[in-house]
């Protein structure tokens, strides 16, 4: 009876705000409904010695919103559902908007969430953000965040690095067109940033920042 209850688990979806998830299985590709993609991460997040996974989850509907999920590491070589985030990301109901994710696990299993985006026609500006979530507590909390902006008409960047475990801010700014990088024109300033408490993984969105994110004057 034991056996057929495992084995019930391993197929049964997962079903919720009308998106499907296995609960359980050996690779990320073996959580996904038919047609659907995913990008995915392995590493040991909960320090629990076993390797666990992180995915993105791509729905066939292209204007659906994409699915955080992450499992645990067993003995037995699957892995479980651990938690289900359906509200991190937002669907793209723009035909001009080119949303991208890319999702990465540290050494130090601290999961990495990047999410970039360009405008076909609408906007000149293209943006890049990464999120670093670490386990701990019992839960994911947010504990840095990186956001980067290019003016593709004019080639000014900005770019600003938050810690929320220092409460310190980077500030860069240069023109990529002109190479400032290059000839070591980045103009740079740290500042402090309010101590707030971590934000959960669950009440977090990639469109919604943690802070109030203002501008930095660099003279």
């Amino acid at each position: 009876m034991k056996k057929l209850f495992l084995l019930l688990l391993t197929v049964m979806p997962l079903t919720l705000c009308g998106q499907v998830l296995n609960w359980m299985g050996a690779m990320a590709e073996d959580m996904l409904p038919e047609n659907w993609k995913c990008e995915s991460a392995y590493g040991d997040m909960n320090k629990d010695g076993l390797t666990d996974l992180a995915l993105i989850a791509f729905p066939e509907d292209k204007t659906a919103a994409p699915l955080l999920a992450v499992y645990w590491g067993a003995r037995n070589g699957l892995y479980n559902l651990y938690r289900l985030y359906p509200g991190a990301f937002p669907a793209n109901d723009n035909e001009f908007a080119f949303p991208e994710y890319d999702l990465s696990i540290t050494d130090k299993g601290v999961m990495v969430i990047e999410y970039s985006l360009f405008m076909s026609a609408g906007s000149w500006n293209t943006s890049k953000d990464t999120f670093r979530f670490r386990f701990q507590d019992g839960d994911f909390f947010l504990i840095g965040m990186d956001t980067g902006g290019l003016s593709r008409n004019t080639g000014e960047v900005t770019e600003d690095s938050f810690n929320f475990l220092t409460h310190k801010r980077q500030t860069r700014q240069f023109n990529a067109m002109e190479g400032d990088e290059d000839n070591g024109k980045v103009k740079e300033k740290w500042t402090r940033i309010p101590k707030v408490p971590l934000q959960r993984l669950s009440e977090w969105n990639v469109e919604v920042y943690p802070i109030e994110v203002g501008p930095v004057i660099i003279k």
